[in-house]
């Protein structure tokens, strides 16, 4: 499996940029409990840079564990009192999947891609 964190040294990395307006934070490798802190201090910078869309890009996410799918509802309600909309999008069947089980993919709203996350009002 091509896992763009292999080769690093961590199992999770993080990346951000403004694209549109909105923030992108891109998410690769594993999200697992021993990532979360990392990924939630990630979320909690987007989240104050004030802009109206925090997209995750979760293409490059091969794994999440229970603990990550916790970090993503332990954020999802200050994104809202925020006035800030969280968007999970380009996530692979695996991860999609496990959204879907989860319901996840009804909480926090998704999207086959960034540039569709972007393109949305």
């Amino acid at each position: 499996m091509n896992d763009p964190a292999a080769g690093t040294g961590k199992a999770l990395n993080l990346a951000s940029r403004t694209e549109g307006g909105c923030r992108v934070l891109s998410v690769a490798g594993q999200l697992t409990e021993k990532e979360c802190s990392e990924f939630l201090e990630a979320l909690e910078e987007e989240l104050g840079s004030g802009a109206p869309r925090v997209i995750l890009n979760l293409a490059g996410l091969s794994y999440m564990s229970s603990a990550g799918l916790g970090s993503l509802v332990s954020v999802r309600q200050r994104f809202a009192e925020a006035g800030s909309r969280l968007i999970l999008a380009a996530a692979k069947p695996r991860v999609r999947k496990l959204l879907a089980l989860t319901s996840l993919d009804k909480l926090i709203e998704t999207a086959e891609s960034v540039e569709e996350a972007l393109a949305r009002p």
